[in-house]
């Protein structure tokens, strides 16, 4: 009896934490990208929006929050640019790739993928 107790405490524990959402966020600097912070696997949008910002320094704010999946930083490296971009998706390439293509679409020229991550749910 004991040990079913213990089997269905355990089971529910794990069926609850697979419900439970992991959540992300991306924050940027006012020069819109020279400073960045990025967070995952947060157990709340606000605490992943805040470790980005801490990261990220004062005078920054988040442009990118998401819950399941992974998201992608990109930034163009050239001298005096200030485009960027950013991509959420299922896959870690997926999300790296429309980052680069949104930075690219907004006039980078010298794109780079400078933070990702993916949630574990």
């Amino acid at each position: 009896m004991k040990n079913t107790i213990y089997l269905v405490l355990i089971t529910t524990m794990l069926s609850y934490s697979s419900l439970v959402s992991a959540n992300g966020a991306l924050a940027i600097d006012g020069n819109q990208g020279a400073r960045y912070g990025f967070s995952y696997n947060h157990s709340t949008i606000s605490d992943a929006q805040n470790r980005a910002k801490q990261e990220c320094g004062s005078g920054c704010y988040v442009v990118k929050t998401f819950s399941s999946g992974c998201a992608a930083y990109a930034a163009d490296q050239a001298h005096g640019s200030t485009a960027y971009g950013w991509g959420t998706a299922s896959s870690s390439n997926q999300a790296k790739n429309t980052a680069l293509k949104y930075c690219r679409n907004y006039g980078g020229t010298s794109c780079v993928i400078r933070a990702w991550g993916c949630n574990s749910n």
